[in-house]
């Protein structure tokens, strides 16, 4: 008899834990929605540092940061609040010197340092046997739909699985546009605080980039039957193969030269330009 896999920890299960203040000292994110990780952080700040977020920050990078300036600060006592949070951008790309020189930290972390490394958009890591929390923000197996779920209760709406399910498929799994679009639904809905699929379906609008995005993130993961899924969707609309073509080989040419210019350690200032 198979044993049955662990549930794993997302957006909802992180808010929880930091609500109730029963986070680990060291938290690890994961997957491919870096939008979440983003928010996560913003919420640490907010709830570890206060309303300003800024005093005991620290914000590194894995191409850049050096494992022993991370343990030291981390192991320091903050001055001027009660916690610190350091948060490690990138941290697939933490060389194996830098992840070494961890170790000693992550056998005895500070009860007054929240360190968080940031794996989302790479690598998923081999951790060691420590009190992590880890936490994925993924669109593997329905996890867009529980973060549209847990968005949505944020904004003080609920929303069913089925409408949610809905709007990913209309908006695709970019949770920053899914956001965008679930204040829109938010602000037309009011005082009405449920929102059904007849609401996702009349106030949204689906649009082929969201199909083109699904498609390619099918394609990184190799999942044949939701590449040709949404591909037979693209051409049912009308979408010319040879647009589909050009879409994502431009997509994908981005991504190559923002790897290549990441290994040449390019200033993000000039990446973006």
């Amino acid at each position: 008899m198979k044993k049955k896999t662990a549930a794993k920890a997302g957006y909802a299960e992180f808010s929880q834990a930091l609500a109730s203040g029963k986070l680990a000292p060291i938290i690890v994110f994961t997957g491919d929605q870096t939008y979440l990780a983003e928010k996560a952080v913003a919420e640490l700040r907010k709830g570890l540092l206060g309303e300003s977020g800024d005093m005991g920050f620290t914000l590194a990078y894995g191409e850049s940061a050096s494992g022993k300036e991370i343990a030291d600060n981390a192991s320091t006592y903050p001055m001027f609040s009660g916690k610190k949070l350091i948060v490690v951008r990138n941290a697939e790309k933490l060389a194996a010197k830098e992840m070494a020189a961890l170790e000693g930290y992550f056998a005895a972390p500070s009860p007054s340092t929240c360190l968080v490394l940031d794996y989302t958009g790479g690598k998923k890591p081999k951790l060691p046997k420590a009190d992590i929390g880890q936490y994925d923000f993924s669109t593997e197996k329905g996890g867009t739909t529980g973060a549209v779920v847990e968005a949505a209760r944020v904004l003080g709406f609920e929303i069913s699985r089925p409408a949610a399910e809905a709007l990913v498929t209309m908006v695709g799994e970019d949770m920053r546009d899914i956001q965008n679009q679930l204040e829109k639904i938010a602000l037309y809905k009011g005082e009405d605080k449920k929102i059904t699929p007849a609401d996702v379906d009349a106030l949204t609008v689906r649009t082929k980039y969201a199909d083109i995005y699904q498609l390619i993130n099918a394609i990184s993961r190799k999942d044949r039957k939701t590449a040709y899924k949404v591909l037979l969707d693209l051409e049912a609309a009308g979408e010319e193969p040879l647009s589909i073509l050009g879409l994502v080989t431009w997509r994908f040419r981005l991504l190559w030269r923002a790897k290549e210019l990441s290994e040449k350690r390019t200033p993000q200032a000039e990446m973006i330009k």
